[in-house]
């Protein structure tokens, strides 16, 4: 499967404020966000099967760790244009088949309610490299979940090769999305037996609002939880190692967490 990883130079967001898009009816799609005195607040975008997490050994390690339990609730926050949450749910039905009903609906959040409308609207540009890497993913199963429709034609250079797919309506009907701040959500969840997809915007908080978020998780989070998170999380803010402080605990899947002790943190 390494054959089919590929240099990600695409970063998921939270969306904080109105951004400006370059490029938005293409897969890749930049954000600047600016302070007012010109200085960049956050930037990034995402992608299919984005490869700092290894999908099928996450859906491997839920449907292990959750085989006993009858319902198990799934929400990603920073969900931008939609792709990794599309990208999830392949994966999720493409492995586990019927098995993957208790995961289901997804819940998928963005604070940017243009992102949501491209989640929404689930049309995507992605290179040959995306649609190799998500259809082995996905067991050779990728045209059951996006069909291929005429190319758009994007001009980007990053973007040779491309192909535009849209989502299947039997897909999206699995995902609820809407509006939601995590730093509010955190409090209002119930996190028994759930899986937080809270990926690749850490760094964007600030150091007060990143202990806030992790206090709270430690707080409302056991060991029925599960944390995942991402690279850019670790890299430009050291993530990992600020939930060890509050009683996490990374699994043998990268960047997948669980609560596991108390701290004098909480």
């Amino acid at each position: 499967m390494a054959n089919f990883f590929f240099s990600s130079f695409k970063l998921c967001m939270l969306a904080i404020t109105p951004v400006k898009f370059h490029n938005p009816s293409f897969g890749i799609f930049f954000h600047d966000v600016q302070h007012d005195d010109g200085e960049i607040r956050y930037r990034g975008d995402t992608a299919l099967c984005r490869d700092d997490l290894y999908f099928p050994e996450v859906v491997d390690f839920l449907d292990n760790k959750y085989k006993n339990v009858p319902k198990v609730n799934v929400v990603m926050h920073a969900c931008s244009d939609g792709e990794e949450v599309y990208s999830f749910l392949g994966v999720l039905i493409s492995k586990l088949k019927e098995k993957a009903s208790k995961f289901l609906p997804l819940t998928a959040k963005d604070l940017d309610s243009e992102h949501l409308k491209l989640a929404q609207r689930g049309v995507y540009d992605i290179t040959d490299t995306e649609y190799v890497m998500a259809n082995e993913y996905m067991n050779g199963d990728f045209y059951n979940y996006f069909e291929l429709i005429p190319s758009r034609g994007s001009t980007d250079p990053r973007m040779k090769h491309t192909h535009t797919v849209k989502v299947e309506h039997s897909l999206k009907s699995l995902i609820n999305f809407s509006l939601g701040n995590i730093l509010e959500d955190a409090k209002k969840i119930d996190f028994k037996n759930t899986v937080l997809f809270a990926r690749n915007f850490w760094p964007y908080l600030s150091y007060e609002e990143q202990h806030k978020l992790a206090r709270i998780l430690s707080k409302k989070m056991d060991r029925s939880s599960t944390l995942i998170i991402g690279d850019y999380d670790k890299e430009a803010s050291d993530i990992g190692e600020l939930l060890r402080m509050y009683g996490f605990e990374e699994t043998k899947v990268c960047n997948v967490f669980e609560k596991h002790k108390t701290t004098l943190y909480n």
